[in-house]
């Protein structure tokens, strides 16, 4: 008698489990809340840009725009992307991000993304692939232009440098992700430019672009 009261209850409490994690499934998949995992946010993020599962290089943590907000550089053969999430009361929630497209052969895949909030300093970051192995030194530089008269005078912000020891490895890919917490969004608007240098161990530079792949969130 006392083993079948035992085992009713183990059933009730087995399916109040199940009743619960379906819930939290069902939740997952139509309303987009309740993610348990922060990883799960992304995956989700993943899903509306169409980049196919993504592999995690790096991850950064962002308290200055959310005390639970992480940063994650993510990739695979085809896209390298940088994305967010942060813990709510309804779970982890994406936090949006920026996906590059590294499909075309090129010997540098970069971009950017800043972030702000009112109240709260603002983050810079600069993201990429390396692809050319002949690269052994990575010149960052984030500058906007000023008008001094009639003529624009270039203003540089910061600047990094980057080895290629320094570089991050993946999956036989080489990638970077560089983070600032100077640069002040107002003070330049849309004239805020970012350009990568890539040079070789005699100092011939390989490349040098300007990033066009970017975005800003501004969160409330």
């Amino acid at each position: 008698m006392k083993k079948t009261k035992m085992s009713s209850r183990r059933r009730r409490t087995l399916r109040r489990v199940l009743i619960a994690a379906a819930a939290v499934l069902l939740a997952n998949r139509i309303f987009w809340v309740g993610f348990l995992f922060p990883i799960q946010a992304i995956r989700h993020y993943e899903e509306r840009q169409g980049t196919g599962r993504t592999a995690v290089v790096r991850r950064d943590w962002a308290p200055e725009i959310f005390k639970t907000g992480l940063v994650y550089l993510t990739e695979n053969k085809s896209v390298t992307m940088l994305s967010g999430a942060r813990l709510t009361l309804y779970g982890w929630m994406e936090n949006f991000g920026v996906p590059l497209d590294c499909t075309e052969e090129e010997p540098i895949h970069g971009g950017w993304w800043g972030m702000s909030r009112q109240g709260r300093d603002p983050l810079f970051y600069v993201f990429g692939r390396v692809d050319d192995p002949r690269i052994d030194l990575l010149t960052v530089q984030v500058w906007y232009e000023d008008w001094a008269g009639f003529k624009a005078v270039r203003r540089d912000v910061f600047s990094w440098g980057l080895e290629r020891e320094d570089l991050l490895e993946k999956d036989g890919r080489s990638y970077f992700l560089l983070k600032s917490r100077s640069v002040k969004f107002g003070e330049y608007g849309s004239n805020l430019r970012t350009t990568v240098t890539g040079v070789d161990l005699a100092g011939n530079v390989i490349t040098k672009m300007e990033l066009d792949g970017g975005g800003f969130s501004s969160y409330s």
